[in-house]
């Protein structure tokens, strides 16, 4: 066991040290007091209290240069002046008998079992690095409002729950992750969950709420979260990412999006409502919107039978909905991949997501099965050539390359990783995103599937377009969708929307008020 491995043991398994006048001291529970820890503190004696002696704040894990990914939203905090636009924010709304000492454990827990969630972010020597701090134990701040009116306290759960998801985190000196438990009543408490996106992606949010209910269950049955140590740490990909690129496999992979992309644009010139000002607010909002079943099946019968999947179909028809809304056929998407390779760190919680840039030539199809075909292609070449994004987009941008092409950068994330399913005992739980309405500075379009149902979002920038304009929008790729996959083998020009004509209707009504269960790109 190294010391790292030591440190490691010792948050997890709750082993309390002590240090007093170069005696070292331990308090374990009965089943994490092994031979092999005992033969370890023994071992690591005089670094032990050396770490003790070290104020309790500021002792130190483990630390490792920053990942490709985490560089590349580094970049992007510092290009939106550090917006409260990349906090990832949840809300779990549980109904029942909360044991709210049993979710103490379980929050308690993550934060003692994650890297991320202890991350300290500055630079050193000129690269970006992260600090893991040593695990203490916060209790689970409780705001109750259980003798307020129904309505007040709603009122306020609202604002107290804005309150935890929407300041921006000070990266260097505060933990990438904040939390409150708000309790409505006896039979209703929020827990308010928010983590900084350069600790989490999708895939990362969906382990995060698997462990957060094994720790519940855990802790409801026990008195105590159990989870076993993780099977992989932030600090540990960083490490791996650097040692496993290889020149000749760096050179192959950039030669394909160099193929890729040619000469194709990288940004698009939409039809905004007004143009950019010279002082943007930096506000955003998010219009959410619902696929409905029938076109959402028909979608589903298409890619089967076409052989492809449902993400590919609904980017194809993406693609062309933006190609007729700026006129420019030729397109290039930013599709998040969700990168959970090597199987070795599927546990990890960081953003491991890499944004592959998707060009769609809509004038080489001649029919939407053909687009459909092309962009099924470029999407598993893209993923058999990944390289971190900042690399693929460094070669078009010259010798200072490596950051967002100047522009609008339009996303489209099919998030079909996520698993919001939560089981927790004698609690019926339902999952929400909380957004900050706070701009990351590029269009974002998702669909989220569901049980059988497919919800999406758009989220853009208020000082640029209408929430009118969104709907119709939104409402147009509905259509377009529909019609293509009815009809996939009519030539495009025939299919409808026309840029001239239904895309200039007014905007028809929002066919939900349900919140999609996450919309981070």
């Amino acid at each position: 066991m190294t010391f790292e491995e030591l440190l490691e043991y010792v948050a997890v398994r709750d082993v309390r040290l002590t240090g007093v006048d170069g005696t070292l001291r331990y308090d374990a529970p009965a089943d994490a007091a092994t031979p092999e820890l005992v033969a370890a503190l023994r071992s690591y004696k005089g670094e032990l209290l050396r770490w003790l002696a070290v104020p309790a704040g500021e002792r130190e894990v483990t630390r490792a240069p920053l990942s490709a990914q985490q560089n590349r939203m580094m970049e992007n905090v510092e290009r939106t002046g550090n917006s409260s636009g990349w906090n990832v924010g949840l809300r779990l709304e549980l109904v029942g008998e909360l044991d709210v000492a049993a979710l103490d454990a379980a929050v308690d827990g993550l934060l003692a079992r994650h890297h991320a969630l202890r991350a300290r972010l500055a630079p050193d020597d000129d690269i970006w690095t992260q600090r893991i701090l040593a695990h203490q134990r916060v209790p689970l701040p409780v705001i109750d409002l259980t003798t307020l009116a129904p309505d007040q306290a709603r009122r306020r759960a609202e604002q107290a729950c804005r309150a935890v998801v929407e300041p921006a985190f000070g990266l260097a000196d505060e933990a990438p992750v904040r939390y409150a438990l708000i309790r409505l009543d006896p039979g209703e408490s929020w827990l308010v969950l928010v983590v900084h996106h350069i600790a989490c992606d999708g895939w990362a949010i969906s382990v995060l709420l698997r462990d957060l209910a094994a720790g519940y269950r855990s802790a409801h049955a026990g008195g105590t979260a159990d989870f076993g140590p993780p099977a992989a740490q932030c600090t540990g990909y960083a490490h791996w990412q650097r040692e496993q690129w290889d020149e000749s496999t760096r050179r192959r992979r950039l030669a394909h999006w160099a193929e890729h992309l040619g000469e194709g644009p990288l940004t698009l010139d939409l039809a905004f409502d007004g143009p950019a000002p010279d002082r943007p607010t930096g506000r955003a909002a998010t219009h959410r919107f619902e696929i409905p079943d029938e076109v959402r099946r028909a979608t589903e019968a298409f890619a089967q039978a076409r052989g492809a999947t449902v993400g590919a179909v609904t980017a194809a028809a993406m693609a062309l909905l933006l190609a007729r809304i700026s006129g420019q056929p030729d397109v290039t998407l930013s599709v998040p991949h969700a990168n959970r390779s090597p199987r070795a760190y599927e546990e990890a919680v960081t953003v491991m997501t890499t944004a592959l840039p998707l060009r769609v030539r809509t004038t080489a199809a001649a029919t939407f099965a053909a687009l459909v075909d092309q962009t099924a292609a470029s999407l598993f070449a893209g993923i058999d050539n990944l390289l971190p994004t900042a690399w693929i987009y460094g070669q078009f941008l010259g010798p200072a390359g490596g950051g967002m092409p100047s522009g609008v950068m339009v996303s489209f994330a099919f998030q079909n990783t996520l698993d919001m399913r939560l089981d927790l005992p004698g609690l019926a739980v339902r999952v929400h995103d909380v957004p900050t309405d706070a701009e990351r500075g590029a269009l974002m379009f998702g669909l989220v599937p569901g049980r059988d149902r497919l919800d999406g979002y758009l989220e853009y920038p208020l000082d640029r377009l209408t929430d009118e304009t969104a709907r119709r929008w939104t409402a147009r790729y509905v259509d377009l969708l529909a019609d293509a996959c009815r009809h996939p083998d009519r030539p495009l020009g025939d299919a409808c929307p026309h840029p001239d004509g239904p895309l200039r209707d007014a905007a028809r009504p929002d066919r939900t008020g349900r919140d999609p269960v996450w919309n981070v790109a």
